[in-house]
Protein backbone atom coordinates (compact mmCIF):
# COMPACT_ATOMS: atom_id res chain seq x y z
CA UNK A 1 0.00 0.00 0.00
CA UNK A 2 2.73 2.85 1.00
CA UNK A 3 4.54 2.05 -2.37
CA UNK A 4 1.28 2.26 -4.35
CA UNK A 5 0.54 5.82 -2.75
CA UNK A 6 4.36 6.40 -2.84
CA UNK A 7 4.36 6.12 -6.89
CA UNK A 8 1.30 7.79 -7.48
CA UNK A 9 2.58 10.76 -5.55
CA UNK A 10 5.65 10.52 -7.95
CA UNK A 11 3.38 10.85 -10.55
CA UNK A 12 1.47 13.57 -9.25
CA UNK A 13 4.61 15.95 -9.09
CA UNK A 14 5.55 15.25 -12.68
CA UNK A 15 1.88 15.33 -13.95
CA UNK A 16 0.87 18.24 -11.93
CA UNK A 17 3.15 21.21 -13.10
CA UNK A 18 2.55 20.18 -17.07
CA UNK A 19 -1.29 19.83 -16.41
CA UNK A 20 -1.06 23.79 -14.94
CA UNK A 21 1.05 24.73 -17.98
CA UNK A 22 -1.51 22.75 -20.64
CA UNK A 23 -4.14 24.65 -18.99
CA UNK A 24 -2.62 28.09 -18.78
CA UNK A 25 -1.38 27.44 -22.73
CA UNK A 26 -4.82 27.03 -23.93
CA UNK A 27 -5.89 30.08 -22.06
CA UNK A 28 -3.56 31.85 -23.67
CA UNK A 29 -4.07 30.23 -27.14
CA UNK A 30 -7.95 31.27 -26.55
CA UNK A 31 -6.36 34.79 -25.65
CA UNK A 32 -4.11 35.11 -28.40
CA UNK A 33 -7.59 34.25 -30.71
CA UNK A 34 -8.99 37.52 -29.31
CA UNK A 35 -6.05 39.49 -29.82
CA UNK A 36 -5.63 38.87 -33.38
CA UNK A 37 -9.62 39.09 -34.04
CA UNK A 38 -8.87 43.04 -32.36
CA UNK A 39 -6.48 43.68 -35.08
CA UNK A 40 -8.67 42.79 -37.59
CA UNK A 41 -11.43 44.58 -36.13
CA UNK A 42 -8.82 47.72 -35.77
CA UNK A 43 -8.33 47.69 -39.25
CA UNK A 44 -12.26 47.36 -40.49
CA UNK A 45 -12.78 49.89 -38.34
CA UNK A 46 -10.63 52.48 -40.39
CA UNK A 47 -11.65 50.90 -43.53
CA UNK A 48 -15.60 51.26 -42.36
CA UNK A 49 -15.23 54.58 -40.94
CA UNK A 50 -12.39 56.32 -42.63
CA UNK A 51 -11.58 57.24 -38.61
CA UNK A 52 -8.70 55.83 -35.95
CA UNK A 53 -10.57 53.48 -33.03
CA UNK A 54 -10.36 55.72 -30.09
CA UNK A 55 -12.16 53.02 -27.75
CA UNK A 56 -13.72 49.90 -26.75
CA UNK A 57 -16.97 51.32 -27.99
CA UNK A 58 -15.57 52.43 -31.39
CA UNK A 59 -15.05 48.53 -32.03
CA UNK A 60 -17.89 47.30 -30.53
CA UNK A 61 -19.41 49.55 -33.47
CA UNK A 62 -17.63 47.09 -36.34
CA UNK A 63 -18.05 43.71 -34.13
CA UNK A 64 -18.49 43.24 -30.09
CA UNK A 65 -15.56 42.08 -28.15
CA UNK A 66 -17.04 40.51 -25.02
CA UNK A 67 -16.30 40.93 -21.04
CA UNK A 68 -17.62 38.73 -18.47
CA UNK A 69 -19.86 41.79 -18.13
CA UNK A 70 -20.91 41.83 -21.96
CA UNK A 71 -19.48 43.86 -24.75
CA UNK A 72 -16.89 46.47 -23.93
CA UNK A 73 -18.40 49.81 -24.33
CA UNK A 74 -15.89 51.36 -22.39
CA UNK A 75 -15.11 54.95 -23.88
CA UNK A 76 -11.24 54.43 -23.95
CA UNK A 77 -9.14 51.55 -24.22
CA UNK A 78 -8.30 50.97 -20.37
CA UNK A 79 -7.90 46.87 -19.27
CA UNK A 80 -10.89 45.47 -19.69
CA UNK A 81 -11.64 41.43 -18.74
CA UNK A 82 -11.78 39.40 -21.33
CA UNK A 83 -14.81 36.75 -22.26
CA UNK A 84 -13.75 33.30 -22.10
CA UNK A 85 -14.98 29.66 -21.81
CA UNK A 86 -12.97 29.37 -18.47
CA UNK A 87 -14.03 33.18 -17.47
CA UNK A 88 -17.28 34.58 -17.14
CA UNK A 89 -19.96 32.40 -15.28
CA UNK A 90 -17.70 31.13 -13.04
CA UNK A 91 -15.82 34.69 -11.96
CA UNK A 92 -19.11 35.57 -10.84
CA UNK A 93 -19.63 32.77 -8.88
CA UNK A 94 -16.11 32.41 -6.82
CA UNK A 95 -13.57 34.81 -5.87
CA UNK A 96 -11.01 32.99 -7.21
CA UNK A 97 -12.91 32.69 -10.55
CA UNK A 98 -11.11 35.50 -12.16
CA UNK A 99 -8.23 33.40 -11.98
CA UNK A 100 -8.92 31.86 -15.32
CA UNK A 101 -9.29 35.29 -17.05
CA UNK A 102 -7.32 37.76 -19.29
CA UNK A 103 -7.58 41.18 -19.40
CA UNK A 104 -6.63 43.02 -22.12
CA UNK A 105 -5.30 46.28 -22.94
CA UNK A 106 -5.12 48.27 -26.52
CA UNK A 107 -2.61 51.81 -27.07
CA UNK A 108 -2.71 53.54 -30.40
CA UNK A 109 0.61 56.24 -31.06
CA UNK A 110 1.06 57.59 -34.77
CA UNK A 111 -1.47 54.64 -36.12
CA UNK A 112 0.76 52.03 -34.43
CA UNK A 113 -1.74 49.74 -32.25
CA UNK A 114 0.03 47.79 -29.37
CA UNK A 115 -2.32 44.83 -28.44
CA UNK A 116 -1.30 43.23 -24.27
CA UNK A 117 -3.11 40.91 -22.91
CA UNK A 118 -2.20 39.23 -19.52
CA UNK A 119 -3.28 36.44 -17.09
CA UNK A 120 -4.89 37.55 -13.95
CA UNK A 121 -3.67 34.38 -12.24
CA UNK A 122 -0.31 35.51 -10.94
CA UNK A 123 0.89 31.96 -11.57
CA UNK A 124 1.01 32.24 -15.02
CA UNK A 125 2.11 35.77 -15.55
CA UNK A 126 4.66 34.59 -18.00
CA UNK A 127 1.99 33.73 -20.19
CA UNK A 128 1.39 37.08 -21.79
CA UNK A 129 0.04 37.73 -25.72
CA UNK A 130 1.38 41.16 -27.17
CA UNK A 131 0.16 42.12 -30.48
CA UNK A 132 0.72 45.02 -33.06
CA UNK A 133 -0.87 46.79 -35.86
CA UNK A 134 0.33 49.33 -38.44
CA UNK A 135 -1.86 51.09 -40.22
CA UNK A 136 0.77 53.25 -42.47
CA UNK A 137 2.26 49.57 -43.94
CA UNK A 138 -0.04 47.07 -43.08
CA UNK A 139 2.45 45.19 -40.58
CA UNK A 140 0.91 42.96 -38.21
CA UNK A 141 2.71 40.53 -35.89
CA UNK A 142 1.83 38.96 -32.52
CA UNK A 143 3.81 37.16 -29.91
CA UNK A 144 3.23 34.71 -26.80
CA UNK A 145 4.85 34.53 -23.49
CA UNK A 146 6.57 31.11 -22.14
CA UNK A 147 6.44 29.47 -19.00
CA UNK A 148 10.60 30.96 -19.50
CA UNK A 149 10.01 34.36 -20.34
CA UNK A 150 7.39 37.05 -20.80
CA UNK A 151 6.74 38.40 -24.82
CA UNK A 152 7.37 41.78 -24.81
CA UNK A 153 6.36 44.29 -27.24
CA UNK A 154 9.81 45.37 -28.32
CA UNK A 155 9.90 41.79 -30.12
CA UNK A 156 7.38 42.73 -31.91
CA UNK A 157 7.96 42.93 -35.82
CA UNK A 158 5.86 45.95 -36.49
CA UNK A 159 7.05 48.56 -33.56
CA UNK A 160 8.67 51.03 -35.09
CA UNK A 161 12.36 52.44 -33.93
CA UNK A 162 11.63 54.66 -31.25
CA UNK A 163 8.08 53.58 -30.27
Amino acid sequence: MLITVSIIGILAAIALPQYFSQVQKTRQNETAASLSQLQVTIAAFVDEMGLLPESWADLNKITPLMTISGPAVQEDFEWITLASATCGKTAKREANGELNCYEAYVKENDQLYTLEARSKNPRASTYNVVACLDLRNGSSDLRKGTHNAVASVADLQCVRNGQ
